[in-house]
């Protein structure tokens, strides 16, 4: 008979500090437990639950059990500040203002933040503290708050630099270490002590532990790696949260700026390597799945883009900001007869400039893998202006949608990138738009009908 997911934790914890040779009390573990449990299910939690903690517990290392449990306790631009339970646990040693953290005097005090501090490379007198990392730090820190006096420091320590590594996308530091160097420096400067092989052997687990932590980006399958990173878009964007409510700017405002973290990122601050593990011929591998998963993504992201650049113009011409759902129809029509942007937009059949197996192509025909709570799998619009516009005109029109987004063209200037925007009775992909935008949105039919008679004017 299958445990339920508390239970589970239990077990968990449970088991880890019998291996490592600690002791908790029956209901001080399950206080601890619920906590968790409490946190993991916070509304916010879309990504960083359960599901994502229970992905790394198919190992028999306790240390490593302990660190998914605890690795991702404290999300504060997730769940707006700490939850209850982690407020209560952290009160005597921080204050909470928001996202801003300022750590109280009582705090220098404790041997567990001094020792976060340590292996984390940070200040403990630095108020308040820098942001970088600071989730991981709180984290580690929480973990050590539950856990002292009931396992050994070497112990805790293990733990904190397995979360400590997970602080994600880092490179080299400023004298050329890479991060599993510096937490080996801090290690053993913190513990002089232990032999330079058990530190050895606590880094290797560290870095192993941070590269499971980014798995996602080393998945051959690019539709699955999207479906995880979609999780994270109602997480960090409030307004997602609303399912069909959301506006057409909310949803492009979310999508633009994973798209501009995508293009920030460089595939070799991903994953890590420490002394030969993972080796080179495998660390090329993990790069370059995971530039080709960036590749595509931007691709499909820009793609979905200029579907909703086209409709948040409209939108903003023909009366203002809009809900989605408005232009484009409730979120998962699925119905023969449901009332949906696409249902009034012409068959396009498939041009030769495009390959109809494309990874980039069959994303947005077929979908990411799994549902989302906000959005669609598949996207329909996006598709069809992929086979209604040649390259050349998608690329002016997509390159343009940017300008638009940073205020540096109108809507109506954007607009005019389309072919023959500015002639009377329009022809051509933009009419048949306005066409389906009509028939979509009567309550800003005259408006669009006039834009469709008369074309669009620079102004």
């Amino acid at each position: 008979m299958k445990k339920g997911l508390l239970h589970q934790l239990i077990q968990i914890i449970m088991d880890s500090i019998q291996k490592l040779g600690g002791n908790v009390q029956p209901l001080e573990l399950e206080r601890i437990a619920v906590m968790v449990h409490q946190v993991m299910f916070h509304k916010s939690r879309l990504f960083h639950n359960m599901e994502h903690v229970f992905s790394f517990l198919d190992s028999p290392d306790p240390i490593v059990a302990l660190a998914a449990l605890f690795h991702d306790l404290v999300y504060l631009q997730v769940d707006a500040g700490l939850p209850t339970p982690l407020t209560d646990l952290l009160k005597p040693y921080i204050r909470i203002e928001g996202t801003r953290v300022v750590f109280l005097p009582p705090a220098v005090e404790s041997r567990e933040f001094r020792l976060c501090c340590s292996l984390f490379g940070r200040d403990p007198y630095t108020n308040p503290p820098a942001p970088g990392g600071l989730n991981e730090f709180l984290s580690g820190f929480a973990f050590c708050e539950l856990f002292k006096e009931k396992l050994s420091t070497l112990h805790l320590a293990s733990v904190l630099l397995c979360i400590e590594a997970t602080i994600p996308f880092r490179g080299v530091d400023s004298e050329g270490r890479s991060v599993g160097e510096v937490l080996e420096a801090r290690a053993r400067f913190a513990f002089p002590e232990v032999p330079f092989p058990t530190i050895q052997h606590m880094v290797h687990r560290a870095i192993g532990f941070a590269n499971r932590d980014v798995q996602d980006f080393s998945n051959p399958d690019t539709g699955a790696f999207l479906s995880n990173t979609w999780k994270l878009l109602p997480e960090t964007n409030y307004a997602l949260r609303e399912r069909g409510a959301y506006s057409i700017r909310e949803y492009r405002i979310a999508l633009y700026n994973m798209l501009k973290f995508f293009r920030s990122l460089e595939p070799e601050r991903i994953f890590h390597s420490y002394r030969g593990e993972p080796s080179e011929t495998e660390m090329k591998n993990l790069q370059e799945t995971g530039r080709m998963n960036l590749a595509l993504s931007i691709q499909y992201l820009r793609a979905k883009l200029l579907a909703v650049s086209i409709l948040e113009a409209l939108a903003l011409l023909s009366g203002g900001e809009a809900p989605m759902a408005l232009f484009m129809g409730d979120l998962h029509a699925t119905a023969t007869d449901s009332v949906c942007l696409i249902r009034f937009l012409p068959d396009i059949p498939f041009p030769p400039w495009l390959q109809e197996e494309h990874p980039v192509v069959r994303l947005l025909r077929d979908g990411r893998l799994e549902e989302s709570s906000f959005d669609l799998r598949n996207s329909p619009f996006a598709l069809w202006l992929y086979k209604r516009l040649r390259p050349e005109e998608w690329g002016r029109l997509a390159n343009g949608m940017e300008l638009f987004f940073k205020g540096e063209i109108s809507p109506v200037d954007f607009l005019m990138l389309f072919p023959d925007s500015s002639k009377p009775q329009l022809k051509g992909p933009l009419a048949e738009i306005l066409k389906a935008s009509i028939r979509m949105v009567p309550t800003r039919s005259g408006s669009l009908q006039a834009f469709l008679e008369e074309g669009f004017h620079s102004t």
